[in-house]
């Protein structure tokens, strides 16, 4: 299957769309709600979590961090095996060249559906909002998108034997898509009920105190700091009262700091001298600030934070290689595996092969999900490019992806924008 690709919109808008939906897509209905909306600031009335998101820059870099070294920074392959594991080796070699076209097809349609970016995605919002949802556009049987749902609306309906009977949206009990209508994802399920947590759920008093430190009480202090407060007392003796009001108003907006002003009347000024206690805010904000850290388990290094001893890194990142991230990659490899890669082998062996596996028997071959390891030398390297970017303001997925892959080192050649079909 060829889909024709437009041109690269960018970061941002790509971002949103894969976020939060599709504008124009033939899909079942509003897939978020006005105030979730990207382009939205109507913070009071958003998920909670995904407010924080929003608003705390470290805890939505900690975030794309994890998520992009998880999806994006080594990339994966499909791997072909046979469910039978006594093959000798000569049989072995049979299976794989019987069964290339397989891998073929699949790799094709990962192209297609950008599964890249939708893993990428997938591990953003799960993080966000305990799961992810992504409906399935099929032509006839054949899947040809991949389209982002409303995680918050999109709920697991279970049977009473545990099994899964398919997924209401937007608080509807009813079933609004079917088992395989949905690529779902779980963050932490802890139970039988496919629901996931939050990674964000546990700091929220955390990232409400920076809020209101960063955005309420440190733009007063500095206001306070050059202009002081100042009580006036003015003698209004003999006035009348609508003149003695109107005096006092003229008064407070004159009264402004830097300037000069006159007056024919007895005014009395009085300084209140407000002394902040700006050290201690900034010990409270960067004891705030490694809270946030440590619930993210991401070396400092990898989101631009200076480090005390960098002999120690190397095995840092190497236990965030083989903690944080293994556990990410693990449970995102089974989800695929089992909703999206058996379903393209049944169709596989059924349109190419003619082979039709009833639904309860095991399929003669399997494809797998392996990530590509990354190395921690690869990461130490890497952590200083992605410092780099955040420094700039662009973070790991700046606007201009040419110019990220000629930092990360690849032949600008070798580019591809996304607008050649697949082949």
């Amino acid at each position: 299957m060829n889909r024709q690709k437009g041109r690269w919109p960018g970061l941002v808008p790509a971002t949103r769309r894969w976020l939060f939906g599709g504008v124009g897509a033939k899909v079942r209905g509003d897939y978020i709600s006005d105030s979730n909306r990207a382009g939205s600031d109507i913070y009071g009335s958003m998920n909670k979590d995904y407010k924080v998101f929003r608003t705390d820059a470290l805890v939505r870099r900690c975030l794309l961090s994890n998520a992009f070294f998880a999806t994006m920074a080594g990339g994966f392959d499909t791997v072909v095996e046979a469910t039978d594991k006594s093959l000798t080796p000569e049989q072995q070699e049979t299976f794989q060249e019987k069964y290339a076209p397989l891998k073929s097809a699949v790799d094709e349609v990962n192209r297609a559906v950008d599964m890249d970016q939708v893993l990428f995605v997938a591990q953003v919002k799960r993080s966000i909002f305990g799961k992810a949802g992504f409906e399935i556009l099929r032509r006839g049987r054949q899947p040809t998108e991949l389209i982002p749902l409303n995680s918050p609306k999109i709920t697991p309906k279970i049977n009473p034997n545990w099994s899964l009977a398919g997924y209401t949206y937007d608080n509807i009990d009813q079933v609004k898509y079917q088992p395989d209508e949905v690529l779902y994802f779980t963050n932490i399920q802890l139970d039988a009920d496919r629901e996931g947590l939050s990674d964000i759920e546990p700091i929220r008093g955390i990232c409400d105190a920076r809020y209101e430190i960063l955005h309420e009480n440190f733009p007063e202090i500095v206001r306070t700091l050059w202009a002081p407060y100042v009580i006036l007392q003015a003698d209004t003796a003999g006035m009348t009262l609508s003149a003695e009001d109107a005096f006092l108003v003229d008064l407070l907006a004159a009264a402004r700091s830097g300037k000069s002003i006159a007056f024919n009347k007895s005014v009395t000024a009085t300084i209140v001298d407000m002394k902040a206690d700006i050290e201690g805010l900034n010990q409270m904000l960067q004891d705030l600030k490694e809270e946030i850290i440590g619930n993210f388990g991401i070396p400092r290094l990898l989101i631009g934070q200076p480090i005390e001893n960098r002999a120690t890194a190397y095995a840092e990142l190497e236990a965030y290689r083989d903690g944080v991230i293994a556990y990410q990659q693990r449970s995102l490899k089974r989800a695929v595996e089992a909703q999206w890669y058996e379903p393209l082998t049944r169709l596989f062996l059924e349109k190419t092969m003619e082979i039709k596996v009833p639904e309860d028997d095991t399929l003669p071959v399997v494809v797998k999900h392996h990530w590509r390891k990354v190395q921690a030398r690869d990461m130490l390297e890497m952590s200083q490019v992605v410092a780099n970017l955040w420094q700039s303001g662009l973070g790991p997925f700046p606007d201009n992806r040419v110019r990220l892959w000629e930092v990360m080192g690849f032949p600008e050649e070798e580019f591809d924008d996304g607008s050649q079909e697949p082949t």
